[in-house]
């Protein structure tokens, strides 16, 4: 079967003779659970060299998919209060542990992976005392490894901080003294080789020091309640530009930097509403990102603009700027008008080990697996 794609142009009119997207790429898609979630990872639980997927309480064993339940989870108004699982060695045993974070517990911990004795996992407390919405792993201390807890705190008042593991133990660092809203992300902005801090009201530029040093904020742009926030060249012209999406309303989209003056807004696509979680990654191996998103089910429990419309899972194809700087995005629907949707979190990897890209979702609908067809049918 081969999903419809769509073409959206932002910044100028594309060319009529543009040529034609390459086939679309097919997935198959596993329903793992049908239960209440939110987010989802791909880690190797038991070190046995596969990928499995962990989401709530529970996690599933490559390649059937076994559920194992590891831990319990404080549930309320129709949320496990999970909203992200960053697969990250803390404690330096070789076990893959786990760092959430829960809007009701108002928690940052780590959940650590017992290894092959039995029980539910211990959890750690990192921080608390505030909502948190989701939170990232990134680079802040440009090593080229993602290893920085990155939060974005519900409340303003809550200071904007970054964690990092040293020798075991997680070490906090405030980069202001308020957090900026719903959305946050990290990318080199100034593409000064250092990655910043983006907000949905601007971006703190990462100092010489990181653990020391002044973090200064750039108030370049005003948007709102977002998802993740990522750095992205996208018309090729030596700035970094902004792409990010309206976690719970419509509209995913990038802005422009400008030479000098204001940001320009530029939509990607605003035909559904909900897009909460988003990845980039280069899924079809052209060697541009791509996006990964879909429509968050139930994020407010049907009170936020077209919550009651149909679900959807797509990937954004980004396609070369042409000669004049004309940027094309091409919308490719995975999966429509089912009962799954982008949930809080995204992982793409190499889960079957075959060569190509696969992904999972989670959320109030389930945890699905959709696993890419590409090589398999080669």
């Amino acid at each position: 079967m081969r999903f419809r794609h769509w073409i959206l142009i932002a910044a100028t009119t594309a060319a009529l003779a543009a040529t034609r997207p390459d086939s679309d790429i097919n997935f198959a898609k596993h329903m793992l659970d049908g239960g209440q979630n939110e987010p989802a990872a791909f880690m190797d639980v038991n070190r046995d060299g596969k990928l499995d997927i962990v989401s709530g309480e529970n996690w599933y064993e490559a390649p059937k998919w076994t559920r194992h339940h590891f831990r319990k989870m404080l549930f309320s108004g129709n949320y496990i209060d999970d909203f992200s699982d960053l697969p990250l060695d803390v404690n330096g045993d070789g076990n893959t542990d786990i760092v959430g974070c829960g809007w009701f517990s108002k928690s940052l911990w780590w959940d650590e992976n017992p290894g092959k004795a039995p029980g539910d996992w211990k959890r750690h407390e990192i921080d608390g005392g505030f909502n948190i919405e989701f939170c990232f792993l990134v680079d802040l201390d440009n090593d080229g490894k993602k290893r920085e807890i990155l939060p974005q705190f519900g409340n303003v008042p809550a200071p904007l901080a970054w964690y990092e593991v040293v020798n075991g133990k997680t070490v906090k660092h405030v980069v202001a003294p308020k957090s900026e809203g719903h959305g946050i992300g990290a990318g080199d902005i100034n593409k000064d080789g250092r990655n910043d801090i983006l907000t949905p009201n601007g971006w703190y530029e990462a100092p010489a020091d990181i653990r020391a040093g002044n973090w200064a904020f750039h108030a370049d742009w005003k948007l709102g309640q977002t998802g993740f926030i990522y750095a992205l060249d996208v018309n090729a012209d030596g700035r970094m530009d902004v792409v990010t999406s309206m976690a719970h309303d419509y509209g995913v989209f990038w802005l422009e930097q400008p030479v000098s003056g204001t940001w320009k807004k530029q939509m990607i696509d605003d035909s559904w509403s909900q897009p909460h979680a988003m990845t980039m990654v280069d899924l079809n191996g052209d060697g541009r990102q791509d996006l990964v998103t879909g429509k968050r089910f139930m994020a407010h429990n049907g009170k936020d603009p077209g919550e009651r419309e149909p679900l959807g899972v797509y990937w954004y194809e980004y396609l070369q700027p042409d000669e004049k700087g004309a940027v094309e995005w091409v919308k490719h629907t995975v999966d429509y008008g089912g009962r799954t949707g982008g949930g809080m979190q995204i992982p793409v990897a190499d889960v079957d080990g075959d060569g190509d890209l696969d992904f999972a979702v989670g959320g109030k609908s389930g945890v699905f697996l959709f696993e890419n067809l590409t090589k398999k049918f080669k």
